[in-house]
């Protein structure tokens, strides 16, 4: 009698096993950003909100009480879906990705309640492999789950690890984009004022003579302020870079991204697109001490920056797509050009600022409601201040100092 009822539990509890079930997980579905993994490393995403043992529901701050439960690293890419478990299942997780993430494990035991878990192991990814994509490719990521130590069949996914010059920008949920998850502030990962040619264009806009340095907000006029800005944009104009419409990327199904260039590759090759221009200036302007952000609206983006330091200072944008301009000629006589540039060869350079800081603030003030109400994933105004608070960090360019 006791043989025949332990035979039965174990057939039930062989039974429960075999029910469980996973599916592989991504935040980024299919497509792996090597740009989004390295800069946003040391993020955490969950930031002042509560624990997860506040919430009695580990992971995502995204998820409501009420969704799927949430284990291992809350700041991972990577996981697995597991549903039909066991009471109290212990469960491991292992993830790998062939040449650029090795194996990353999770184990534990879930709570009594969750027979439905997604689960993030903490990913071991090797950096330096992921910064050397430059070109996208096919990779195998296994996932492994066992559960109370009875391993569950084994399932590799063929994903897509895309350029380090692709940028996720966000995530649709359904076909009208209104359910979207947003990536933008990866974008801020191409602003690099720490870039080693930095200090060398900044050297290059003091030879100009538009300013004897560059000293951010500390005079407290918003007139010197904008002749460093001028500064900036007459040395990158000097250097020829011009504005090229080429962004294309290799199309994502679910992902909606962008090719942006690297700072040094928009000087190599002296051409930019909307969003390279706006991360080249924002690089140098934010080393000089400005508050700068990349201001996203559909189809395009262009730059905006702080006249003072102050919060309630105004906001101007700037259309960096006009860099190429050096002379506006009669269209841009009815430009006012201040005492110390009128009549030097810097003019025609200033009247093209001019009007493309009138452009700029335009687009700025037409789009600015949907701006502040955060509906649209297209439109969008990225702090880079606040990016780098959360921890996104410039991704390196690996170039030696000019």
């Amino acid at each position: 009698m006791v043989t025949k009822s332990l035979s039965f539990l174990c057939l039930a509890v062989s039974f429960s096993i075999q029910s469980a079930e996973f599916e592989p997980w991504s935040f980024t579905e299919k497509d792996l950003f090597p740009s989004a993994l390295i800069s946003t490393a040391t993020v955490d995403w969950n930031g002042d909100e509560e624990t997860a043992e506040d919430r009695k529901v580990q992971g995502d701050p995204k998820l409501k009480r009420d969704e799927i439960a949430i284990y291992g690293d809350e700041n991972g890419w990577l996981a697995v879906e597991v549903s039909d478990l066991p009471p109290k299942a212990e469960v491991r997780v292992e993830i790998s990705v062939d040449g650029f993430m090795k194996p990353s494990v999770w184990e534990g035991v879930l709570k009594k309640a969750h027979t439905t878990a997604r689960i993030f192991p903490k990913g071991i990814w090797d950096y330096a492999a992921l910064h050397t994509v430059r070109e996208q490719r096919p990779v195998n990521a296994t996932f492994k789950v066992t559960v109370n130590g009875e391993e569950l069949p084994e399932k590799t996914e063929v994903c897509t690890m895309k350029s380090i010059n692709d940028c996720p920008f966000y995530v649709l949920f359904d076909e009208e984009g209104e359910e979207f998850e947003d990536f933008s502030m990866v974008f801020a990962a191409y602003v690099n004022e720490n870039h080693p040619w930095v200090d060398g264009i900044l050297k290059d806009a003091l030879k100009t003579g538009l300013v004897s340095g560059f000293t951010g907000y500390q005079s407290g006029n918003p007139d010197e302020v904008l002749t460093q800005v001028f500064a900036i944009w007459k040395v990158l104009q000097d250097r020829g870079i011009k504005y090229s419409d080429i962004s294309t990327t290799t199309p994502s199904k679910y992902v909606v991204s962008q090719t942006v260039r690297f700072l040094d590759d928009s000087i190599d090759a002296t051409q930019a697109n909307c969003v390279d221009g706006t991360v080249l200036m924002a690089s140098l302007m934010r080393k000089i001490g400005l508050n700068v952000y990349l201001t996203m609206v559909p189809g395009h983006c262009l730059l905006a920056f702080d006249l003072g330091r102050e919060e309630d200072d105004d906001i101007l944008g700037l259309e960096t797509t006009m860099l190429g301009e050096t002379d506006l000629g009669e269209a841009g006589e009815s430009i006012e050009v201040p005492e110390g540039v009128k009549g030097t060869k810097h003019e025609g350079s200033f009247r093209v600022l001019a009007a493309a800081l009138g452009v700029g603030t335009a687009t700025l003030e037409e789009h600015s409601e949907a701006m502040a109400n955060e509906e649209s994933p297209d439109t969008q105004l990225i702090s880079v201040a606040a990016a780098r608070e959360m921890g996104i960090m410039p991704i390196a360019s690996g170039r030696d100092r000019k």
